[in-house]
């Protein structure tokens, strides 16, 4: 759902901001990359990444249904008519 959105994340040393696919966190639990700054090589942990991700996954699930049920006509109670 999120794999092709990206994450900027700084570098420790030279605060670059670099941009990362999320599809790269997805895939370990910790991800290289080069900054593009300075070139040294930088390590990411995933694990809080995953959990706040697993949490975005959840609250747009709770959305959708929310979304559809919102679709659904509510039926009327005998008392709601007027004559």
């Amino acid at each position: 759902m999120f794999e092709d959105e990206t994450v900027d994340i700084n570098c420790p040393k030279c605060g670059h901001i670099n941009t990362i696919a999320v599809r790269e966190f997805e895939r370990q639990s910790q991800t290289h990359f080069v900054c593009e700054g300075c070139q040294v090589r930088v390590k990411v942990e995933a694990g809080e990444f995953h959990n706040r991700l697993d949490q975005l996954r959840k609250e747009v699930e709770e959305l959708e249904r929310e979304a559809h049920d919102s679709k659904k006509p509510k039926r009327s109670r005998k008392d709601d008519f007027q004559i």
